[in-house]
């Protein structure tokens, strides 16, 4: 469908203070794409035709016969495309292919919204949001409006079906249209919701959204195990003197919050003055046990006094009131589950896994692991007698075969269990008749020396004493003899350590 060549021309970045969003446009057609996150969305429009190009860091247009585009950077969270008919179009729509679109939820927002930019736009948001994402908001395509040569304006039409955008112009107006006519949907690509106005008692005029002593969650997807410190963030949008909030989780039952998944839960001050202005806010909380990957949980905002937000609509929001000395509730205090609003907050947090941790043993060996991992090496000196090391820590084993008398340095950053076990092999042949009995005693000594970087040395000798008894049996045939050697070894140990 149309010029497929999405060969990049221009790159540009977008919300560099939020979450940094990469637009990308396309060489020879009039494509942009959108790189927030690992999959990234990309618009494509049909157009067949070749295109000369030209522009600055500011803007760039693709001159066409009968279609023009151009991109405008706006400011630092949106740009804006417009597209230019030259002449009178075969459709009053006009459509662009959407590739990347399975990854994506696309939130229409509702036609009663009073900004007209706003109602009917769209909010694109993650269907799988990981940590560290933020909200998973990809970007917000608005409303776009419609411009004639001579000032004649309306309002376009915005839907998403499928893979395709539409952008559908009013007949009615373009029969009157003098070209060339601009249409000039802005994509903002901030992270955070595009709503803050509420029409919290219609039909009186609407208000900043807030919350006061009242516990408003969404419902979120657990991605990974989620086990330990947690850190919140809300979006703050309006000051109250008694701003501030506690972050709370809470566990999904029946498609509804239920039991209390968090502790600890710090203060977060949400007010708004002088030197704290609008944005985000953070504080720390516990997840008090273990949360799997693929569960759904409820996350929020314990609001003791007051909470100024953003929003965008598109999901279950439960905001039940609570005031009670004793502090947040163990179970959500949901009264009616069939009364929530569609609200869909600017919040979320992140969640840090365990770090791999590395140990490091002397001669030109490293070894990198984590928990999950599992790493085996051989290390071999060749001579006389057997000695077999095996070092045990989780997953990691470590194999040390040193023949004969060795010496060993090593180094650990965690506490480790030695094993080992001494044999001696030898086969003799000679000629002999006669037989008998005779007893060999062999020492072995080993020294071993292991360093932890906490400080602590220790060093541990272990004396292995092996008392052999050899029988010796003589057999003639052949007029040769031949010796067979039997041995029993029973070893003796002793241990000594001492800590510095």
């Amino acid at each position: 469908m149309g010029n497929n060549n999405t060969r990049t021309i221009a790159r540009f970045l977008q919300s560099s203070n939020d979450f940094p969003c990469s637009v990308e446009l396309g060489s020879y057609s009039p494509s942009f794409g959108l790189y927030r996150y690992r999959q990234g969305l990309r618009f494509v429009l049909p157009d067949d035709e070749g295109f000369s190009v030209r522009g600055d860091k500011q803007r760039l247009v693709y001159k066409g016969r009968r279609r023009s585009h151009q991109f405008t950077i706006l400011d630092d969270c949106s740009f804006e495309y417009d597209c230019i008919l030259e002449k009178e179009p075969e459709s009053n729509v006009i459509s662009l292919r959407i590739d990347g679109v399975e990854h994506y939820d696309f939130y229409r927002q509702p036609d009663f919204i009073q900004n007209p930019l706003l109602a009917g736009s769209y909010a694109v948001y993650k269907k799988q949001t990981w940590m560290g994402e933020g909200t998973g908001k990809l970007c917000h395509i608005n409303r776009p409006e419609i411009i004639d040569s001579r000032g004649r304006r309306c309002w376009g039409d915005l839907s998403v079906v499928g893979d395709m955008l539409y952008i559908t112009i009013p007949e009615d107006w373009l029969s009157g249209a003098s070209y060339p006519i601009i249409v000039d949907p802005v994509i903002g690509t901030s992270s955070v919701g595009s709503q803050y106005l509420w029409d919290e008692d219609p039909p009186y005029p609407w208000v900043p959204l807030r919350f006061e002593i009242q516990i408003p969650v969404n419902r979120f997807l657990v991605p990974q195990t989620i086990k330990g410190l947690c850190t919140a963030y809300f979006y703050t949008n309006d000051d109250d003197w008694d701003g501030g909030g506690r972050p709370v989780l809470y566990s999904d039952k029946n498609n509804i919050p239920y039991a209390r998944k968090s502790s600890q839960e710090a203060f977060i001050d949400l007010r708004v003055t002088g030197n704290k202005p609008v944005g985000w806010r953070s504080g720390t909380f516990m997840c008090d046990g273990a949360i799997s990957s693929g569960s759904n949980i409820w996350f929020g905002c314990y609001a003791e006094y007051m909470w100024y937000t953003r929003y965008d609509f598109g999901a279950t929001c439960y905001s039940a009131w609570w005031e009670d000395d004793d502090g947040i509730p163990d179970i959500y205090p949901l009264y009616y589950p069939d009364y929530f609003e569609d609200l869909k907050l600017s919040m979320y947090f992140d969640y840090s896994a365990s770090q791999n941790f590395i140990c490091t043993l002397t001669q030109g060996v490293t070894l990198k692991d984590s928990a999950r991992k599992k790493g085996v090496f051989i290390r071999a000196i060749k001579l006389y007698s057997g000695c077999s090391a095996i070092i045990q820590k989780g997953l990691i084993t470590l194999r040390r075969i040193v023949f004969d008398i060795a010496a060993n340095n090593d180094t650990s950053k965690h506490l480790i269990t030695y094993l080992r076990s001494l044999f001696d092999m030898s086969t003799s042949e000679t000629i002999s008749k006669p037989s008998g009995i005779f007893y060999r005693k062999n020492g072995d000594l080993v020294v071993t020396g292991t360093k932890i970087n906490r400080g602590l040395l220790i060093t541990i000798v272990i004396r292995t004493i092996g008392l052999v008894r050899d029988y010796i049996i003589g057999r003639i045939l052949r007029n040769k003899g031949e010796l067979y050697i039997k041995s029993a070894i029973t070893n003796e140990i002793t241990i000594d350590s001492k800590m510095y």
